[in-house]
Protein backbone atom coordinates (compact mmCIF):
# COMPACT_ATOMS: atom_id res chain seq x y z
CA UNK A 1 0.00 0.00 0.00
CA UNK A 2 2.67 2.49 1.00
CA UNK A 3 5.93 3.41 -1.14
CA UNK A 4 8.07 6.61 -1.41
CA UNK A 5 6.47 8.38 -4.14
CA UNK A 6 8.76 7.71 -6.84
CA UNK A 7 7.34 7.01 -9.97
CA UNK A 8 8.80 6.09 -13.87
CA UNK A 9 7.73 5.03 -17.20
CA UNK A 10 6.34 2.12 -17.28
CA UNK A 11 8.19 -0.54 -19.14
CA UNK A 12 7.43 -4.66 -19.58
CA UNK A 13 9.87 -6.46 -21.18
CA UNK A 14 8.68 -9.67 -23.54
CA UNK A 15 10.79 -12.05 -22.39
CA UNK A 16 9.81 -15.16 -24.28
CA UNK A 17 10.39 -17.55 -20.46
CA UNK A 18 8.81 -20.91 -20.19
CA UNK A 19 8.99 -22.17 -17.11
CA UNK A 20 11.21 -25.84 -16.90
CA UNK A 21 8.55 -27.46 -15.38
CA UNK A 22 6.06 -26.79 -18.15
CA UNK A 23 4.00 -25.48 -15.53
CA UNK A 24 3.07 -22.06 -17.14
CA UNK A 25 4.09 -22.76 -20.88
CA UNK A 26 1.43 -20.59 -22.94
CA UNK A 27 0.24 -21.11 -26.07
CA UNK A 28 2.15 -18.72 -29.05
CA UNK A 29 -0.98 -18.45 -31.62
CA UNK A 30 -2.13 -14.70 -30.60
CA UNK A 31 -5.49 -14.84 -28.78
CA UNK A 32 -5.87 -17.90 -28.51
CA UNK A 33 -6.35 -19.26 -24.20
CA UNK A 34 -3.74 -20.90 -22.75
CA UNK A 35 -3.62 -24.30 -21.89
CA UNK A 36 -3.78 -24.75 -18.14
CA UNK A 37 -0.87 -26.28 -16.50
CA UNK A 38 -0.46 -29.44 -14.96
CA UNK A 39 -0.53 -29.25 -11.55
CA UNK A 40 3.02 -30.15 -9.81
CA UNK A 41 3.59 -32.26 -7.60
CA UNK A 42 4.97 -30.52 -4.01
CA UNK A 43 5.91 -32.32 -1.04
CA UNK A 44 7.28 -29.42 1.04
CA UNK A 45 6.30 -28.95 5.15
CA UNK A 46 4.16 -25.47 4.05
CA UNK A 47 2.41 -26.92 1.07
CA UNK A 48 -0.68 -28.55 2.65
CA UNK A 49 -2.24 -28.94 -0.66
CA UNK A 50 -5.56 -27.07 -2.41
CA UNK A 51 -6.95 -24.58 -0.34
CA UNK A 52 -10.44 -24.23 0.22
CA UNK A 53 -13.09 -21.91 2.76
CA UNK A 54 -15.76 -23.99 4.85
CA UNK A 55 -17.38 -21.97 7.06
CA UNK A 56 -15.36 -19.14 8.58
CA UNK A 57 -11.80 -21.44 8.20
CA UNK A 58 -9.86 -21.55 5.49
CA UNK A 59 -8.53 -25.58 5.04
CA UNK A 60 -6.23 -27.52 3.02
CA UNK A 61 -6.94 -31.48 2.38
CA UNK A 62 -10.26 -31.25 4.75
CA UNK A 63 -7.75 -30.21 7.54
CA UNK A 64 -8.23 -25.75 8.75
CA UNK A 65 -4.89 -23.95 8.48
CA UNK A 66 -3.81 -20.43 9.08
CA UNK A 67 -1.65 -19.23 6.56
CA UNK A 68 1.06 -16.68 7.66
CA UNK A 69 3.90 -14.68 5.46
CA UNK A 70 4.48 -11.57 4.28
CA UNK A 71 4.39 -9.75 1.33
CA UNK A 72 7.87 -8.70 -1.10
CA UNK A 73 8.02 -5.72 -3.26
CA UNK A 74 6.77 -5.40 -6.62
CA UNK A 75 9.17 -6.85 -9.14
CA UNK A 76 8.36 -4.26 -11.87
CA UNK A 77 9.11 -1.52 -8.97
CA UNK A 78 12.55 -2.72 -7.08
CA UNK A 79 14.70 -0.58 -9.35
CA UNK A 80 13.19 2.66 -7.90
CA UNK A 81 14.92 3.58 -4.73
CA UNK A 82 18.50 5.37 -5.85
CA UNK A 83 19.59 4.83 -2.33
CA UNK A 84 18.58 1.44 -1.87
CA UNK A 85 20.71 -1.99 -1.89
CA UNK A 86 18.10 -3.51 -3.82
CA UNK A 87 17.51 -7.51 -3.76
CA UNK A 88 16.47 -8.93 -6.58
CA UNK A 89 13.01 -10.78 -5.89
CA UNK A 90 14.08 -13.94 -6.26
CA UNK A 91 15.95 -13.68 -3.49
CA UNK A 92 13.99 -11.94 -0.84
CA UNK A 93 11.29 -14.96 -1.74
CA UNK A 94 14.05 -17.26 -0.97
CA UNK A 95 14.79 -15.46 2.16
CA UNK A 96 11.16 -15.67 3.49
CA UNK A 97 11.44 -19.32 4.29
CA UNK A 98 14.77 -19.55 4.94
CA UNK A 99 16.98 -18.24 8.18
CA UNK A 100 13.82 -18.76 10.66
CA UNK A 101 11.38 -16.57 8.25
CA UNK A 102 8.94 -19.57 8.11
CA UNK A 103 6.70 -17.98 5.51
CA UNK A 104 3.71 -20.65 4.21
CA UNK A 105 2.51 -17.31 1.98
CA UNK A 106 4.01 -14.50 0.05
CA UNK A 107 1.98 -12.17 -1.27
CA UNK A 108 3.06 -10.67 -4.90
CA UNK A 109 1.82 -6.93 -5.96
CA UNK A 110 0.84 -6.40 -9.41
CA UNK A 111 1.44 -2.78 -9.82
CA UNK A 112 1.83 -1.85 -13.58
CA UNK A 113 0.44 -3.95 -15.43
CA UNK A 114 0.35 -3.49 -18.92
CA UNK A 115 -3.12 -4.30 -20.54
CA UNK A 116 -1.78 -4.55 -23.94
CA UNK A 117 1.30 -6.69 -23.23
CA UNK A 118 -0.32 -9.29 -20.46
CA UNK A 119 1.74 -12.36 -21.72
CA UNK A 120 5.21 -10.09 -21.76
CA UNK A 121 4.38 -8.43 -18.25
CA UNK A 122 3.21 -12.32 -16.58
CA UNK A 123 6.81 -13.90 -18.24
CA UNK A 124 8.90 -11.35 -16.88
CA UNK A 125 7.16 -10.34 -13.58
CA UNK A 126 4.62 -13.29 -12.56
CA UNK A 127 5.84 -16.87 -13.39
CA UNK A 128 9.22 -17.07 -12.68
CA UNK A 129 7.67 -16.17 -8.81
CA UNK A 130 4.95 -18.35 -8.77
CA UNK A 131 7.43 -21.34 -10.19
CA UNK A 132 9.50 -20.08 -7.16
CA UNK A 133 6.77 -21.03 -4.73
CA UNK A 134 5.89 -24.25 -6.38
CA UNK A 135 9.43 -25.26 -5.97
CA UNK A 136 9.77 -23.74 -2.16
CA UNK A 137 6.62 -25.34 -1.16
CA UNK A 138 4.83 -22.50 -0.37
CA UNK A 139 1.44 -20.99 -1.18
CA UNK A 140 1.81 -17.29 -3.77
CA UNK A 141 -0.41 -14.74 -3.65
CA UNK A 142 -0.95 -12.66 -7.27
CA UNK A 143 -2.26 -9.64 -6.09
CA UNK A 144 -3.77 -6.81 -8.53
CA UNK A 145 -2.45 -4.22 -6.38
CA UNK A 146 -4.77 -1.53 -7.47
CA UNK A 147 -4.72 1.80 -4.64
CA UNK A 148 -7.61 3.47 -6.70
CA UNK A 149 -11.45 4.35 -6.72
CA UNK A 150 -13.35 1.82 -8.48
CA UNK A 151 -16.04 1.95 -11.42
CA UNK A 152 -17.01 5.50 -12.79
CA UNK A 153 -13.69 8.26 -12.53
CA UNK A 154 -11.81 5.01 -10.82
CA UNK A 155 -10.30 1.60 -12.37
CA UNK A 156 -12.74 0.07 -15.43
CA UNK A 157 -14.23 -3.28 -14.68
CA UNK A 158 -13.02 -4.56 -17.95
CA UNK A 159 -9.74 -3.68 -17.07
CA UNK A 160 -9.79 -5.91 -14.17
CA UNK A 161 -11.84 -8.17 -15.27
CA UNK A 162 -8.97 -8.67 -18.49
CA UNK A 163 -5.88 -8.85 -16.46
CA UNK A 164 -8.02 -12.07 -14.43
CA UNK A 165 -9.28 -13.61 -17.90
CA UNK A 166 -5.99 -13.79 -18.70
CA UNK A 167 -5.10 -14.66 -15.27
CA UNK A 168 -6.98 -16.91 -14.36
CA UNK A 169 -6.28 -19.83 -16.84
CA UNK A 170 -2.42 -19.60 -16.93
CA UNK A 171 -2.30 -20.60 -13.23
CA UNK A 172 -6.11 -21.55 -12.14
CA UNK A 173 -4.71 -25.46 -12.07
CA UNK A 174 -1.09 -24.95 -9.66
CA UNK A 175 -2.92 -25.55 -6.07
CA UNK A 176 -0.13 -23.05 -4.46
CA UNK A 177 -1.52 -19.97 -6.47
CA UNK A 178 -4.09 -17.85 -4.34
CA UNK A 179 -5.85 -14.59 -6.45
CA UNK A 180 -6.10 -11.17 -4.75
CA UNK A 181 -8.74 -9.56 -7.01
CA UNK A 182 -8.69 -5.52 -6.28
CA UNK A 183 -5.78 -4.94 -3.74
CA UNK A 184 -7.42 -1.60 -2.44
CA UNK A 185 -10.82 -0.35 -3.74
CA UNK A 186 -11.48 2.78 -2.25
CA UNK A 187 -14.60 4.60 -3.49
CA UNK A 188 -17.19 4.78 -3.80
CA UNK A 189 -17.71 3.60 0.33
CA UNK A 190 -20.90 0.98 -0.60
CA UNK A 191 -20.60 -2.96 -0.40
CA UNK A 192 -24.00 -3.20 -2.81
CA UNK A 193 -21.55 -0.86 -5.15
CA UNK A 194 -18.79 -2.75 -4.62
CA UNK A 195 -20.46 -5.90 -5.11
CA UNK A 196 -22.10 -5.00 -8.08
CA UNK A 197 -18.63 -3.99 -10.09
CA UNK A 198 -16.22 -6.79 -8.98
CA UNK A 199 -19.23 -9.98 -8.94
CA UNK A 200 -18.83 -10.71 -13.08
CA UNK A 201 -15.21 -10.66 -13.00
CA UNK A 202 -15.05 -12.91 -10.17
CA UNK A 203 -17.90 -14.97 -12.18
CA UNK A 204 -15.76 -14.78 -15.08
CA UNK A 205 -12.60 -16.11 -12.90
CA UNK A 206 -14.99 -18.96 -12.13
CA UNK A 207 -15.34 -20.14 -15.59
CA UNK A 208 -11.59 -20.65 -16.30
CA UNK A 209 -10.84 -21.10 -12.08
CA UNK A 210 -13.52 -22.66 -10.55
CA UNK A 211 -11.21 -24.14 -7.60
CA UNK A 212 -8.48 -20.86 -7.09
CA UNK A 213 -9.08 -19.28 -3.34
CA UNK A 214 -10.35 -15.92 -4.03
CA UNK A 215 -9.50 -12.62 -1.68
CA UNK A 216 -11.42 -10.78 -2.05
CA UNK A 217 -11.41 -6.93 -1.26
CA UNK A 218 -13.60 -3.84 -0.77
CA UNK A 219 -13.77 -0.42 -0.49
CA UNK A 220 -12.22 2.15 1.87
CA UNK A 221 -8.80 0.50 1.38
CA UNK A 222 -10.31 -2.66 2.25
CA UNK A 223 -11.57 -1.95 5.57
CA UNK A 224 -15.54 -2.49 4.77
CA UNK A 225 -15.29 -6.57 5.43
CA UNK A 226 -18.52 -6.51 7.35
CA UNK A 227 -20.69 -5.79 4.07
CA UNK A 228 -19.81 -9.93 3.24
CA UNK A 229 -21.32 -11.29 6.06
CA UNK A 230 -25.05 -10.61 4.74
CA UNK A 231 -24.38 -9.66 1.26
CA UNK A 232 -21.36 -12.53 0.31
CA UNK A 233 -19.82 -12.73 -3.15
CA UNK A 234 -21.11 -15.43 -4.98
CA UNK A 235 -18.75 -18.52 -6.73
CA UNK A 236 -17.44 -20.02 -3.30
CA UNK A 237 -13.93 -20.24 -1.92
CA UNK A 238 -13.96 -16.54 -0.99
CA UNK A 239 -12.62 -15.56 1.65
CA UNK A 240 -12.61 -11.50 2.60
CA UNK A 241 -9.79 -9.10 3.27
CA UNK A 242 -8.64 -6.18 5.72
CA UNK A 243 -5.81 -4.34 5.77
CA UNK A 244 -5.08 -2.88 9.34
CA UNK A 245 -2.44 -0.34 10.37
CA UNK A 246 -1.74 2.06 13.72
CA UNK A 247 -4.34 5.05 12.52
CA UNK A 248 -6.84 2.78 13.13
CA UNK A 249 -6.34 3.12 16.45
CA UNK A 250 -5.30 0.56 19.22
CA UNK A 251 -4.83 -3.22 18.79
CA UNK A 252 -7.24 -4.46 20.75
CA UNK A 253 -10.36 -6.64 20.56
CA UNK A 254 -12.89 -3.69 21.74
CA UNK A 255 -11.21 -2.08 18.59
CA UNK A 256 -10.84 -5.24 16.18
CA UNK A 257 -13.61 -6.85 16.71
CA UNK A 258 -15.96 -4.30 15.18
CA UNK A 259 -13.68 -4.35 12.22
CA UNK A 260 -12.97 -7.93 11.23
CA UNK A 261 -13.18 -9.72 14.31
CA UNK A 262 -16.63 -10.19 14.68
CA UNK A 263 -16.94 -10.78 11.17
CA UNK A 264 -14.50 -13.19 11.23
CA UNK A 265 -16.73 -15.90 13.48
CA UNK A 266 -18.96 -16.26 10.34
CA UNK A 267 -16.73 -15.87 7.33
CA UNK A 268 -13.26 -16.64 6.17
CA UNK A 269 -10.88 -13.33 6.98
CA UNK A 270 -7.64 -12.80 5.52
CA UNK A 271 -5.35 -9.94 6.38
CA UNK A 272 -3.20 -8.93 3.80
CA UNK A 273 -1.89 -6.19 4.95
CA UNK A 274 -0.89 -4.74 8.44
CA UNK A 275 2.55 -3.44 9.90
CA UNK A 276 4.16 -0.40 11.89
CA UNK A 277 7.40 1.59 12.53
CA UNK A 278 8.04 4.19 14.91
CA UNK A 279 7.58 7.49 13.28
CA UNK A 280 10.58 8.70 10.87
CA UNK A 281 12.16 7.66 7.92
CA UNK A 282 11.22 4.08 7.90
CA UNK A 283 7.46 4.66 8.05
CA UNK A 284 4.55 6.32 6.30
CA UNK A 285 3.78 9.88 7.97
CA UNK A 286 0.78 8.88 9.36
CA UNK A 287 -1.07 5.78 8.69
CA UNK A 288 1.67 3.50 10.16
CA UNK A 289 3.14 4.86 12.84
CA UNK A 290 3.17 2.53 15.77
CA UNK A 291 5.81 0.71 17.70
CA UNK A 292 6.28 -2.94 18.69
CA UNK A 293 5.36 -2.48 22.29
CA UNK A 294 2.43 -0.47 21.85
CA UNK A 295 0.96 -2.17 18.52
CA UNK A 296 2.03 -5.11 17.48
CA UNK A 297 2.74 -7.46 20.68
CA UNK A 298 -1.27 -6.62 21.48
CA UNK A 299 -1.89 -7.88 17.84
CA UNK A 300 -0.04 -10.88 18.18
CA UNK A 301 -1.80 -11.34 21.33
CA UNK A 302 -5.32 -10.95 19.35
CA UNK A 303 -4.49 -13.00 16.52
CA UNK A 304 -2.77 -15.89 18.08
CA UNK A 305 -5.91 -16.40 19.61
CA UNK A 306 -7.74 -16.81 16.76
CA UNK A 307 -6.15 -18.81 14.12
CA UNK A 308 -9.18 -18.83 12.24
CA UNK A 309 -7.37 -15.27 10.54
CA UNK A 310 -4.72 -15.63 8.52
CA UNK A 311 -1.92 -12.79 7.79
CA UNK A 312 0.49 -11.69 5.03
CA UNK A 313 2.94 -8.78 7.13
CA UNK A 314 3.73 -5.51 4.78
CA UNK A 315 6.32 -5.05 3.40
CA UNK A 316 9.55 -7.72 3.30
CA UNK A 317 11.33 -5.03 1.97
CA UNK A 318 14.07 -1.80 2.49
CA UNK A 319 12.21 0.60 0.45
CA UNK A 320 8.04 0.99 0.83
CA UNK A 321 6.73 1.84 4.36
CA UNK A 322 6.81 0.32 6.66
CA UNK A 323 9.62 -1.16 5.64
CA UNK A 324 11.20 -4.39 7.66
CA UNK A 325 14.89 -3.73 6.65
CA UNK A 326 17.20 -0.59 6.57
CA UNK A 327 18.53 0.23 3.40
CA UNK A 328 21.15 -1.87 3.64
CA UNK A 329 19.26 -4.75 4.83
CA UNK A 330 19.81 -5.26 8.30
CA UNK A 331 17.07 -6.16 10.19
CA UNK A 332 15.11 -3.61 12.17
CA UNK A 333 14.75 -4.84 15.43
CA UNK A 334 13.38 -2.94 18.99
CA UNK A 335 10.24 -1.30 18.34
CA UNK A 336 10.40 -2.03 14.55
CA UNK A 337 8.65 -4.46 12.87
CA UNK A 338 11.20 -6.82 11.33
CA UNK A 339 12.52 -8.80 13.88
CA UNK A 340 9.27 -9.22 15.67
CA UNK A 341 7.28 -10.86 12.86
CA UNK A 342 10.54 -13.02 12.02
CA UNK A 343 10.12 -14.34 15.48
CA UNK A 344 6.02 -14.51 15.18
CA UNK A 345 6.18 -16.38 12.15
CA UNK A 346 8.57 -19.00 13.60
CA UNK A 347 6.52 -19.53 16.58
CA UNK A 348 9.06 -17.50 18.87
CA UNK A 349 8.39 -15.14 22.17
CA UNK A 350 9.52 -11.91 21.44
CA UNK A 351 9.68 -9.05 24.57
CA UNK A 352 8.74 -5.98 24.43
CA UNK A 353 11.84 -3.60 24.17
CA UNK A 354 10.18 -1.13 27.18
CA UNK A 355 8.46 -3.86 28.93
CA UNK A 356 11.74 -4.72 31.20
CA UNK A 357 13.73 -1.78 31.58
CA UNK A 358 16.12 -0.62 34.37
CA UNK A 359 13.50 2.23 35.71
CA UNK A 360 9.98 0.27 35.66
CA UNK A 361 8.52 0.62 38.88
CA UNK A 362 10.88 3.84 39.76
CA UNK A 363 9.47 6.81 41.82
CA UNK A 364 8.45 9.59 39.53
CA UNK A 365 7.49 13.15 39.94
CA UNK A 366 5.83 15.25 37.32
CA UNK A 367 5.43 19.21 37.06
CA UNK A 368 2.06 18.62 36.48
CA UNK A 369 -0.76 16.11 34.78
CA UNK A 370 -3.60 16.09 32.80
CA UNK A 371 -7.38 16.27 34.37
CA UNK A 372 -9.00 13.38 35.17
CA UNK A 373 -5.90 11.38 36.76
CA UNK A 374 -5.59 9.08 33.83
CA UNK A 375 -2.47 9.49 32.67
CA UNK A 376 -0.19 9.88 35.74
CA UNK A 377 3.60 10.32 35.94
CA UNK A 378 4.18 7.00 37.47
CA UNK A 379 2.65 5.60 33.85
CA UNK A 380 6.18 6.81 32.32
CA UNK A 381 7.72 3.92 33.79
CA UNK A 382 5.40 1.30 33.94
CA UNK A 383 6.51 -1.30 31.25
CA UNK A 384 3.14 -0.76 29.09
CA UNK A 385 4.14 1.11 26.19
CA UNK A 386 0.49 1.42 24.76
CA UNK A 387 -1.91 4.73 24.61
CA UNK A 388 -3.02 3.48 27.77
CA UNK A 389 0.37 3.71 29.58
CA UNK A 390 1.20 7.19 29.11
CA UNK A 391 2.02 10.56 31.05
CA UNK A 392 0.06 13.25 29.97
CA UNK A 393 1.28 16.75 31.09
CA UNK A 394 -1.53 19.42 31.71
CA UNK A 395 -2.66 22.27 29.66
CA UNK A 396 -0.96 25.18 29.97
CA UNK A 397 2.22 23.49 31.42
CA UNK A 398 4.87 25.40 29.15
CA UNK A 399 7.67 23.63 29.83
CA UNK A 400 6.37 19.75 31.36
CA UNK A 401 9.56 17.99 33.27
CA UNK A 402 9.38 14.81 34.73
CA UNK A 403 11.97 13.21 36.80
CA UNK A 404 12.52 9.62 37.40
CA UNK A 405 14.08 8.60 41.16
CA UNK A 406 15.98 4.86 40.87
CA UNK A 407 15.56 3.11 44.78
CA UNK A 408 19.25 2.37 44.14
CA UNK A 409 21.84 4.04 41.50
CA UNK A 410 22.84 1.73 38.72
CA UNK A 411 24.62 1.95 35.25
CA UNK A 412 22.56 3.51 32.35
CA UNK A 413 23.97 3.01 28.68
CA UNK A 414 21.00 4.50 27.01
CA UNK A 415 17.44 6.36 27.27
CA UNK A 416 14.47 5.66 25.10
CA UNK A 417 11.96 8.02 25.16
CA UNK A 418 8.79 6.74 23.74
CA UNK A 419 6.12 9.56 22.61
CA UNK A 420 3.12 11.07 21.32
CA UNK A 421 -0.30 8.61 20.41
CA UNK A 422 -0.58 5.84 18.22
CA UNK A 423 -3.95 7.36 16.23
CA UNK A 424 -2.23 10.84 16.44
CA UNK A 425 0.61 10.66 14.01
CA UNK A 426 3.82 12.57 14.34
CA UNK A 427 2.17 15.62 15.28
CA UNK A 428 1.47 14.25 18.86
CA UNK A 429 5.14 13.21 19.61
CA UNK A 430 7.50 15.70 21.64
CA UNK A 431 9.22 18.28 19.70
CA UNK A 432 11.68 19.72 21.36
CA UNK A 433 13.11 18.01 24.58
CA UNK A 434 16.23 17.55 26.70
CA UNK A 435 17.31 13.90 28.81
CA UNK A 436 19.80 14.71 32.14
CA UNK A 437 21.08 12.28 34.18
CA UNK A 438 22.23 12.52 37.52
CA UNK A 439 25.65 10.67 38.60
CA UNK A 440 28.09 11.73 41.62
CA UNK A 441 25.84 13.94 42.52
CA UNK A 442 25.91 16.69 39.07
CA UNK A 443 23.17 16.90 36.43
CA UNK A 444 24.79 15.45 32.47
CA UNK A 445 22.83 16.93 29.79
CA UNK A 446 22.81 14.66 26.90
CA UNK A 447 22.27 15.98 23.66
CA UNK A 448 19.04 18.36 23.20
CA UNK A 449 16.42 16.94 20.79
CA UNK A 450 15.12 19.45 18.22
CA UNK A 451 12.50 19.51 15.96
CA UNK A 452 11.80 15.89 16.54
CA UNK A 453 8.82 14.09 14.71
CA UNK A 454 9.79 10.64 16.27
CA UNK A 455 7.64 8.68 18.45
CA UNK A 456 11.28 7.03 19.87
CA UNK A 457 14.26 8.74 20.17
CA UNK A 458 17.20 6.80 21.76
CA UNK A 459 19.83 8.65 23.70
CA UNK A 460 23.51 7.28 24.94
CA UNK A 461 24.57 8.79 27.75
CA UNK A 462 28.17 8.10 27.97
CA UNK A 463 28.68 8.26 31.24
CA UNK A 464 30.21 5.67 33.30
CA UNK A 465 29.24 5.74 36.67
CA UNK A 466 25.98 5.07 38.41
CA UNK A 467 23.04 7.03 38.04
CA UNK A 468 20.37 7.74 40.52
CA UNK A 469 18.18 10.23 38.68
CA UNK A 470 17.10 10.74 35.20
CA UNK A 471 15.16 13.97 33.65
CA UNK A 472 12.75 14.63 30.80
CA UNK A 473 12.77 18.58 30.31
CA UNK A 474 9.89 19.33 27.33
CA UNK A 475 10.71 22.63 25.67
CA UNK A 476 8.17 21.67 23.22
CA UNK A 477 5.47 19.56 24.08
CA UNK A 478 3.86 18.34 20.34
CA UNK A 479 2.35 20.20 17.25
CA UNK A 480 -1.04 19.17 18.35
CA UNK A 481 -3.82 21.81 18.99
CA UNK A 482 -3.89 19.81 22.74
CA UNK A 483 -0.23 21.00 23.13
CA UNK A 484 0.51 18.48 26.25
CA UNK A 485 3.39 16.29 26.53
CA UNK A 486 2.51 12.96 25.91
CA UNK A 487 5.32 10.40 27.46
CA UNK A 488 4.71 6.88 26.87
CA UNK A 489 7.83 5.67 28.36
CA UNK A 490 11.36 6.36 29.76
CA UNK A 491 12.79 3.35 28.92
CA UNK A 492 15.90 2.73 30.81
CA UNK A 493 18.70 0.60 29.74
Amino acid sequence: MFKSGLTRPILVLATGLVLATGLLTTNAIAGETPAEPTPPATTAAHFKGPLKTVGNKITASGTPITLRGVSVLAPEQNDLCQYCNAKPISELIGMTVSDGWNSDVVRLPVTEVTYGDLEGYAQEYIDPYVQQAVDLGIYIIVDLHHVANYGTGGVSQSSVKQFWDFAAPRYGAVPNVIFEVFNEPISPDSWSSWKSYIQPVVDSIRTKAPNTLILMGNPQWSTRVNGAVTDPIAGGNIAYVYHLYPNQGQAVASVLDPKFGTAAQSIPIVLTEFGWNPPGEFSDPVVTQGTTSGWGIPLRAYLDARPHISWTGWIFDNFWKPQMFDYNWNLLGGEYQGAFLKAWLAGQPYSSPCMNHLGVGATVTVSSSYAGGDYPGAKAVDGDCSDAGRWLSAVGDTQPTLTVTLPAAKTIKSVDVYSGYSGGGGNTVLVDFRVQVRTNGAWVNLPDVNDNTKGLVSLTTNVTTPVDQVRLVVFDPSNNETDVARVVEVALH
